[in-house]
């Protein structure tokens, strides 16, 4: 991940972070322009699931498509499907 500067738009580097919750990680920056020297905190978040994670799904499906070949894998992913659509 590349930092910018707020102030001058140079490059930024950070020096450490913490994560107060799951969903934000802040990190404290400081500008690489030794003209400018802004040093900063920013806060990265989570906003939105894209592709939903496979911890969500059954622990027995999870083994089952573990030890499935991916033709068995597609068809398995193909079952689940209008479930998926209807829970949308």
């Amino acid at each position: 991940m590349r930092i910018k500067c707020n102030k001058c738009g140079s490059h930024a580097t950070i020096r450490s972070s913490e994560q107060p919750s799951t969903e934000v990680k802040r990190l404290y920056c400081i500008c690489n322009n030794i003209q400018c020297g802004h040093t900063f905190a920013m806060d990265v978040t989570f906003s939105y699931t894209i592709s939903p994670s496979a911890m969500d799904l059954p622990q027995d499906l999870r083994a089952k498509i573990k030890e499935s070949t991916p033709m068995e894998q597609r068809a398995l992913f193909e079952g689940l499907s209008p479930a998926m659509q209807q829970a949308g």
